[in-house]
């Protein structure tokens, strides 16, 4: 999946789009770390009974150069987009989901559409 600037998640009907001002240091502050590659990666538990290696994970990758974003809902390997909107138990699910994705639209790492 390629970066994008304007993202919407499986089964969510909020469209994010990326903040192209964005600096660096508010990804630290929001939590980000850097992978191998240079991209900027958080990860959020959606089930936090469960830990975050067991657990269905928000994934937020900024790439290295500012310019794009991916979001998705993984298994807990990471391996495989989840729609958590349309499962059973989702409500708590969807409620970590809003408040985590709020949190980088306060912080104008997003904006929501």
């Amino acid at each position: 999946m390629a970066f994008e600037t304007t993202v919407k998640v499986v089964g969510d009907s909020v469209t994010y789009r990326f903040n192209p001002q964005l600096k660096k240091y508010a990804l630290g502050d929001t939590g980000f770390v850097t992978n191998n590659a240079g991209a900027y990666v958080m990860q959020r538990s959606l089930e936090p009974a469960k830990g975050l290696a067991k657990a269905i994970k928000l994934k937020v990758v900024v790439d290295k150069d500012l310019s794009g974003v991916k979001i998705k809902t993984v298994n807990p390997n990471g391996a495989a987009t989840v729609n958590i909107f349309n499962r059973k138990d989702n409500a708590e699910m969807i409620e970590l989901y809003r408040f985590y994705l709020n949190e980088l639209v306060e912080r104008e790492i997003l904006f929501a559409e």
